[in-house]
């Protein structure tokens, strides 16, 4: 696309092979647009992107230096306008934003699920970007807008349908959905975390509302009527509203019978019974997860075979209750649970099931939600048996404190502490006996662990089923 065509009052005839915000993936005739971060400002990655071959900068901010450029009102919201001229963005594709604290993967993913198996669908979210069988891993939840447009036209290309999103609140507040337009909308759950950013849980909640606000009069949205913020969420939405729940909502799930590997419960809309599912995946809070896609699917008229199809065949979800078996009969699971109400569900619904004791190897990421993690300790040592507390991405931040946080309301509680994690996963495989469960938390799959600014090769799979195995 020509420079022209952006800034047709510049009058420049320069060829532009992409946009970015981020100075390392600059390359020749690129635009680079300087944004004021958090933590960084673009400005600073000016010469870095020149050197790169940048042949164009945008930003909002004084320029003192004599290159090519402009200087915008908002650089932010012009990244965006750009971004969506390069790519020939228009709402083409049918696209549906899942929010809230926890559940938005499992959610998504099921959506997804039952929507290619009816047609064509693609999903953005923790887990990546997979359309058609692949697979691309990304770094956060809802990825940068680079990265989205350059997803969303990849899907215009490939002919797909329809296009399932976590919405997280971060990504809202950064503006990296600006101007895209949503059809539908799941809203999950809402509980502590993030309150670094957001400060409160009423400033949590607004933020999350935004992407029910921005829906239109024939938009759908689907609210899970038995969390507690449910009612204030319907408050700030013009489109169609829709509750599911196992007390409450227009769709409900009964009769609900729990297994370690799989779930079976009757669906029930408005007071009359639809259709029994299986579902592949373990807890009462999958139930919830399947149930707000149910309701999405069949609201859209979905045939009701391509749904209880698409629940009987969900695929297990990366990092989700990944789990082994030894042969001296020591359960091994993996959950990226990293908020205190998952973290509970969790460790409920595994009480129903352990013969032995259950060990929880869990830690808090460093530079993140510092008010949750006492109550990540209280649920851990309340629920589980045996509690070892160690490093989780500390980043920055010192991990002493970390711990400390973690450990400052327990009082006369019992538990271990370790520097390290695979130390701490270890020193589980140590202390289980037969029948015990080992259940490690907060990075799910994850290949790394991040110490300082430094990357270290970690899996906690991979290292659980090794320590068991020796």
């Amino acid at each position: 696309m020509n420079l022209s065509t952006l800034y047709p009052e510049l009058n420049i005839n320069k060829e532009v092979y992409g946009i970015t915000a981020n100075s390392k993936a600059v390359r020749k005739n690129y635009i680079f647009v300087a944004i004021k971060g958090k933590k960084n400002n673009g400005m600073k990655f000016i010469k870095e992107a020149l050197a790169s071959g940048a042949c164009f900068i945008v930003t909002d901010q004084m320029v003192l230096k004599n290159y090519p450029h402009i200087r915008v009102k908002n650089a932010k919201k012009e990244y965006i306008r750009l971004l969506q001229l390069f790519y020939h963005y228009t709402h083409d594709i049918y696209t549906v934003g899942i929010t809230g604290t926890d559940g938005k993967t499992t959610t998504a993913s099921i959506l997804n699920h039952i929507f290619d198996i009816a047609k064509s669908s693609a999903y953005i979210g923790t887990n990546g970007i997979q359309y058609l069988g692949k697979n691309i891993k990304i770094k956060h939840t809802t990825p940068t807008p680079d990265l989205l447009y350059q997803a969303y036209n990849t899907f215009k290309k490939h002919h797909i349908n329809d296009m399932i999103m976590e919405v997280s609140s971060e990504g809202i507040l950064d503006g990296r959905v600006e101007n895209l337009e949503f059809d539908g909308a799941i809203f999950t759950n809402l509980s502590h975390e993030h309150l670094n950013t957001h400060k409160t849980m009423y400033q949590y909640l607004k933020t999350k509302a935004r992407l029910f606000s921005n829906l239109k009069n024939n938009g759908l949205a689907i609210i899970n009527g038995d969390d507690f913020y449910s009612h204030y969420l319907t408050k700030y939405t013009k489109a169609k509203i829709i509750t599911y729940g196992i007390e409450h909502g227009t769709y409900q799930a009964k009769n609900i019978q729990l297994g370690f590997t799989a779930s079976l419960f009757d669906v029930y809309y408005k007071g009359h019974f639809l259709a029994k599912f299986h579902l592949p995946l373990f807890g009462k809070y999958n139930i919830y997860n399947a149930l707000g896609a149910i309701a999405y699917a069949h609201e859209l008229g979905i045939d009701l075979p391509y749904i209880t199809k698409a629940i009987s065949t969900v695929p297990k979800i990366e990092g989700r209750f990944m789990t082994f078996t030894t042969p001296n009969q020591i359960t091994g699971i993996v959950d990226f649970a990293h908020t205190p109400n998952a973290l509970e569900n969790l460790l409920l619904n595994l009480k129903h099931f352990k013969k032995g004791n259950i060990i929880a190897v869990l830690g808090a990421s460093g530079e993140k939600d510092k008010t949750k993690r006492t109550e990540m300790g209280k649920v851990a040592t309340t629920y589980a048996d045996i509690s070892i507390f160690t490093s989780e991405d500390p980043k920055n931040e010192n991990l002493f404190g970390i711990l400390y946080d973690l450990t400052s309301e327990l009082n006369q509680k019992e538990y271990y502490l370790t520097l390290s994690r695979k130390e701490a996963i270890q020193l589980a495989a140590k202390l289980a006996k037969p029948n015990d469960i080992i259940l490690v938390t907060g990075k799910g799959n994850e290949q790394y662990e991040q110490i300082l600014s430094y990357q270290f090769k970690h899996n906690d799979f991979t290292l659980l089923k090794k320590a068991l195995d020796s």
